[in-house]
């Protein structure tokens, strides 16, 4: 039987076919006139200039480009030579909504061929739909009904996938653009220790690009002053990370309210000082944008945070938790040097008045105690150390599920750290009966540059009582690899968490 093919419907259906792809070009930007301008990509990495027509000119530019750090995105037309602003919206139809151009950019120089995927389902769909009634055209005979329902069904799949593949993109998009916005909140710079005055210049996050890494933390005084609690005990190690922190009280507190005296601040260049009306504007469009399960009420206002990478990537935001900072800095924040194990133990910083030398000097001491019973396997002198009470740490393993290895198999032979040196201690006192340690441990045996931070936490009933430590918490930190795992141990001994495989989902308040 000949094919009867109707040329009006074949036109159809090609033209289609031609604008769905033609999309995928079109769809990225949008110049006055019509007309795709120049990229022009300047980085203190690399400098690209690059254009449809000539990949290889690219290529070799970024050879020969010199090393520099903003990443400054201007448009100039081909014709014209004017300039143009890359932050300017576009509409992007498989979204249905504006974008911010430079958004779009990013977006497709790391996908690029996603455009095409979700041009094919469209295709595909639309085909399927309209085959039963075009069959007759196409083939010479309609459908049968059977044939008919399998049409319009793998149509509804195909139709289902484009959904899905354009909610996909809305949600990276979203989460670009929130990235985008940020780098243009500015700063000011902790100043060096011995400088006048406390805070350097002002500059924006995204002057920062390629050398610092960003944390930043909207709440209340009194949610401040206890997220920042784990802050202040590692602010030792966010600086040897290269991370500053940036705090937005909602309700016009300071410093003093957070819990954070000026020498404690002078101490370490960890604490930023934002422009606080241009970072509440941003910390309210992340409430009022993000998805129905992420959007909360700013009436409330509820602690909420969020990281960014040296790259201005975000890693992780959260709402009305706090931050686990340890292992964000196992993962995310790890030291930009090669940690050494002849550092020196610094200068300790207190919170509170009546904290004396007498106090700090307590606390390296049942340190070094710890560590001497942990390498030796002397589980008495375990016992006594430890405070005889469960640590919220351990119990939170325990509750989901979790083994608790006791101490005197944790001090075996050959299970023990025998051999293991510490560098680098750091102590915050609290309080007269609060205190907490951070050190750098060196296994004797394993690979080279292999390092691990550890945090204890102290405590004790009156001030003339020995320290007790109440939990020992330890990670993998090295430049060169993130943790797999912590270990978290109290009176009742070890437990170890071990990391999965991290999949991105583009949820939070950030992405």
């Amino acid at each position: 039987m000949a094919l009867n093919f109707n040329p009006i419907m074949v036109k159809l259906l090609l033209g289609l076919a031609i604008f769905l792809c033609g999309e995928m070009n079109s769809c990225a930007a949008y110049l006055p006139g019509g007309r795709v301008g120049q990229l022009i990509y300047k980085s203190r990495s690399k400098q690209k200039v690059a254009t449809r027509d000539s990949v290889a000119f690219a290529r070799r530019q970024e050879r020969s480009s010199s090393v520099k750090r903003e990443l400054d995105l201007s448009m100039s037309n081909n014709s014209g030579g004017g300039q143009f602003d890359v932050t300017k919206l576009s509409f992007d139809l498989f979204s249905l909504r504006s974008i911010r151009g430079d958004a779009l950019l990013q977006y497709d120089s790391l996908n690029q061929s996603e455009p095409l995927r979700i041009n094919l389902y469209a295709l595909i769909a639309f085909s399927l739909w309209s085959f039963p009634t075009l069959s007759e055209s196409v083939v010479g005979e309609n459908l049968t009904p059977v044939g008919t329902a399998a049409s319009v069904l793998a149509g509804a799949v195909s139709a289902g996938l484009f959904a899905r593949e354009c909610g996909r993109r809305s949600k990276q998009l979203t989460r670009i653009e929130k990235e985008l916005n940020a780098q243009s909140l500015v700063i000011r710079l902790p100043a060096n220790r011995f400088a006048d005055r406390r805070l350097g210049d002002a500059v924006s996050l995204k002057q920062l690009n390629g050398s610092k890494r960003i944390i930043a933390i909207c709440g209340s005084a009194s949610q401040l002053k206890s997220t920042l609690l784990s802050f202040r005990v590692l602010r030792k190690r966010l600086e040897q990370a290269g991370v500053l922190v940036v705090v937005v009280p909602n309700d016009q507190s300071d410093r003093s309210e957070w819990g954070l005296s000026e020498q404690e601040l002078r101490s370490v260049q960890w604490l930023a000082e934002a422009d606080i009306p241009s970072w509440l504007n941003y910390f309210r469009d992340l409430q009022f944008s993000g998805d129905d399960d992420t959007k909360i009420d700013a009436e409330k206002r509820e602690l909420i945070w969020f990281g960014l990478t040296n790259s201005g990537r975000s890693f992780a935001s959260g709402i009305n938790e706090d931050p686990r900072l340890l292992e964000i800095l196992g993962q995310s924040f790890r030291p930009v040097d090669i940690l050494y194990e002849d550092e020196n133990t610094d200068s300790t910083i207190t919170g509170d008045d009546k904290v004396t030398d007498e106090m700090v000097k307590g606390v390296l001491s049942a340190q070094e105690s710890f560590y001497s019973s942990l390498t030796k396997g002397d589980l008495k002198k375990m016992n006594e150390i430890f405070a005889q009470s469960e640590a919220a740490e351990v119990t939170e393993v325990l509750n989901a599920g979790g083994r608790v290895d006791s101490w005197s198999t944790c001090l075996e032979e050959g299970a023990r750290p025998a051999g293991m040196i510490t560098s680098g201690s750091d102590v915050l006192v609290v309080s007269e009966t609060e205190a907490y340690s951070t050190t750098i441990e060196f296994p004797a045996i394993g690979i080279d540059s292999a390092s691990l931070l550890a945090v204890q936490r102290w405590t004790r009933e009156s001030p003339t009582d020995p320290w007790k430590l109440l939990v020992h918490q330890t990670i993998p930190w090295s430049p060169v690899s993130k943790a797999n795992g912590t270990l978290r141990c109290d009176y009742r001994g070890c437990v170890a968490l071990t990391s999965t495989p991290e999949k991105r989902s583009f949820g939070g308040l950030v992405g």
